[in-house]
């Protein structure tokens, strides 16, 4: 029988939920895995200190002052791979991702997904791969990345819920390793632009990383249907689409199927 140990923090104005999984857990483990959760604390917010754009004082805001001028401080590897990975998902998702939907760089939609899979690699993948828990994850409002030990029989059970009836769930996924990330009207930034009409309720894009699958997900919120045909079968996507007329798709490794909605 597995425990669960839970940790909620709040940063991005969002919430993030850290949960580790084994057999049991002794004070000492306790209270190590809470210096862990501290630590994942600090590297989000620094993430949120470097990459808000509604802190005056963050990269992003400071690049976004000057222009494309660039000091010392752009050279801040993590900058400059954000920069690079947002320009690139853009290229990718045919410009239905854009970091710079209003005319100024501003990698919000890219970030979230980004940091909560480098926490993941960085504090809590470790922990799995030590034998020190049996599994791991961390969700953050909604997305997530979850690791399992090779040996173990221990599954992430993961309801996606439906928009229009938050009671019920749309598609069941069982994980070991992975991502998960969800994007829907309501939840639709201005990261994402469309010149056609938006026809997708939600998406849900299942894979390797969230940083990937988030912007995935993100950009078929508004993708028309021919260009996410292409995307999910170029990519082999798997996940789920909820369109406005009712339709339930389901796609798996690039195989787009129509289904009836429950």
């Amino acid at each position: 029988m597995f425990n669960f140990k839970t940790n909620v923090l709040k940063r991005m104005n969002m919430p993030f939920t850290i949960v580790f999984v084994r057999d049991d857990f002794d004070e000492n483990l306790i209270e190590a895995l809470n210096q862990v959760v501290n630590e994942i604390d600090k590297y989000l917010k620094n993430v949120e200190e470097k990459f808000s754009p509604f802190l005056p004082e963050s990269l992003v805001s400071r690049h976004t002052d000057l222009g494309e001028e660039l000091q010392d401080t752009f050279f801040d590897l993590e900058y400059q791979e954000v920069y690079g990975r947002s320009i690139i998902a853009k290229k990718e998702t045919q410009g239905l991702f854009d970091p710079f939907f209003n005319g100024k760089y501003n990698p919000t939609g890219f970030v979230k997904g980004w940091a909560i899979e480098n926490a993941f690699m960085k504090y809590i993948k470790p922990l799995i791969d030590s034998n020190i828990i049996e599994a791991g994850a961390i969700n953050g409002a909604g997305d997530m990345q979850v690791g399992t030990k090779s040996n173990s029989n221990f599954f992430w059970k993961i309801g996606i819920e439906n928009p229009e009836d938050k009671e019920k769930i749309i598609a069941k996924y069982s994980l070991k390793n992975g991502a998960v990330a969800t994007s829907g009207i309501s939840k639709k930034g201005q990261h994402i632009q469309s010149d056609n009409e938006i026809n997708h309720v939600q998406v849900t894009v299942i894979g390797n990383y969230l940083s990937d699958v988030d912007v995935l997900a993100t950009a078929g919120v508004v993708a028309n249907e021919r260009i996410w045909s292409e995307i999910v079968e170029n990519k082999l996507l798997t996940g789920i689409l909820l369109t406005k007329e009712g339709k339930k798709r389901v796609f798996e490794e690039g195989k787009i199927t129509d289904v009836e909605r429950t």
